[in-house]
């Protein structure tokens, strides 16, 4: 799996689109698009009131392979409203035609090959990645998957890839669709930039989980703030690199 790179398997048989909600992620948002059309037949995006260019660069990347549905009120009860914005994103790929879906966030990069779609959805492996003393260079475009980062060694198995028909959204905070199935783990990875793009992007991740997160959220990030810079992971384990995680399974620790 170390240094596989984002793959879709020469026979597709159904119309895979790419679902995710944005928000003020133009830095990051021209490679997020290439780098999920690399699987996907098309994406639709929920835009939640993006006040910087992320939908005009979108757009421009994207071209007739991305739909873009712009909200039209920021609402700050967030639990709930993620929750809507992956609903709308849902029925909208059905209305398209897909007969699956790829739910993803912005700020996460696959590695791997995606499995055949035969099953009833399939979850990825996601690890954190890390600021640290020696590795904190400012992202500043092109892939962002080959960012130089540590990883935490923890993970978690969630469900990303799943079959359009047997999938719903409800409830406060989905980020995983209600399935009627039994999804499977698939080998893909992911490599999630969410904790390690900057400074100023942990701050403003800390602030918002504080200020629209009910406990323990809001208590947890209340409490990263300032502690950008890692020469641990949040849970108080080493750090390692990509390569060095991958060839090393029994380093791993599920959340």
């Amino acid at each position: 799996m170390a240094g596989c790179a984002l793959a879709r398997p020469a026979i597709f048989q159904h119309q895979l689109i790419g679902i995710s909600r944005v928000r003020n992620e133009s830095l990051i948002i021209a490679d997020t698009v290439a780098h999920y059309l690399e699987c996907c037949d098309r994406l639709v995006l929920y835009d939640d009131c993006s006040t910087d260019d992320t939908v005009e660069i979108a757009r421009e990347v994207g071209g007739d392979l991305i739909e873009i549905i712009r909200g039209d009120e920021w609402r700050p009860e967030r639990t709930a409203e993620e929750t809507r914005h992956r609903h709308i994103l849902l029925q909208r790929a059905r209305s398209l035609g897909a007969t699956w879906c790829l739910c993803f966030d912005a700020d996460e990069r696959l590695v791997g090959t995606l499995p055949p779609l035969t099953g009833d959805g399939y979850r990825f492996r996601l690890f954190d990645g890390y600021l640290t003393p020696e590795r904190q260079a400012l992202y500043s475009g092109g892939d962002l998957a080959a960012l130089p980062r540590l990883w935490g060694p923890e993970f978690r198995d969630i469900v990303i890839l799943f079959p359009v028909e047997q999938a719903r959204y409800a409830g406060l905070d989905r980020r995983e669709p209600i399935l009627t199935g039994n999804p499977t783990l698939a080998p893909v990875m992911v490599k999630h930039f969410g904790k390690c793009l900057s400074i100023a992007q942990w701050e403003e991740t800390c602030a918002y989980y504080a200020a629209h997160f009910p406990d323990p959220y809001r208590s947890k990030w209340e409490g990263r703030k300032g502690q950008a810079i890692h020469t641990q992971s949040d849970f108080g384990r080493d750090l390692f690199t990509w390569t060095e995680l991958m060839r090393n399974d029994h380093l791993w620790c599920r959340l």
